[in-house]
């Protein structure tokens, strides 16, 4: 019984740990890369994966509440709002994304509200990760 308990566990933070991973590639792609049509591509992209890493997310601990009968505690409370705020960002990111136009003047105000919602995730991620190592 213990080791499922753990690999419950471990499903869960492994989607965790590569969402961060995720966040900080982003967040050093929009300051490296140059090329506003190649930084658009990329970032419409790879929103199939963040989509993907928050669903498992969500879902490896929706069963680890069920499997464990646990009620709503301070902390998972916590996860659930960081997990509210975090797909907030999310899509107001791909919606900016989507709407700009590469190569005008304009794109650079983009690329400052992008990366400052990739921080904001990335401190939202922070915050919780060691929110949840308290008991």
């Amino acid at each position: 019984m213990e080791t499922i308990e753990q690999t419950m566990i471990e499903l869960h933070i492994w989607p965790v740990v590569v969402l961060g991973i995720l966040i900080a590639l982003n967040i050093a792609v929009i300051v490296v890369q140059k090329d506003d049509f190649k930084l658009k591509k990329y970032l419409r992209i790879q929103a199939t994966a963040w989509t993907t890493l928050m669903s498992m997310i969500v879902f490896t601990g929706a069963t680890i509440m069920a499997f464990y009968h646990l009620n709503f505690t301070i902390k998972i409370i916590a996860m659930i709002v960081a997990f509210v705020a975090m797909s907030s960002l999310e899509i107001r990111r791909h919606l900016l994304i989507k709407k700009s136009r590469p190569g005008q003047e304009c794109f650079a105000n983009v690329r400052k509200k992008v990366l400052r919602y990739y921080v904001m995730q990335a401190l939202w991620m922070l915050m919780i990760g060691g929110f949840a190592t308290l008991t």
